[in-house]
């Protein structure tokens, strides 16, 4: 455990740069799904359906 921190401690840019890289990733991911799911249900991007398709959302 004390090795651990010690590494940290010596090495924080290598060790948080990458955690931030990976964290930033995880977010923008996660407000891709947020935006898709609006988009999904805005009125501009609604059109007529066919005659055998059905509402998935509502």
């Amino acid at each position: 455990m004390v090795n651990l921190l010690q590494f940290v401690r010596d090495h924080w840019v290598h060790v948080l740069v990458p955690m931030g890289y990976v964290i930033g990733c995880y977010l923008d991911r996660k407000n891709d799904e947020k935006l898709t799911a609006f988009r999904n249900k805005s009125v501009l991007y609604r059109r007529e359906l066919r005659p055998n398709e059905e509402v998935t959302w509502k």
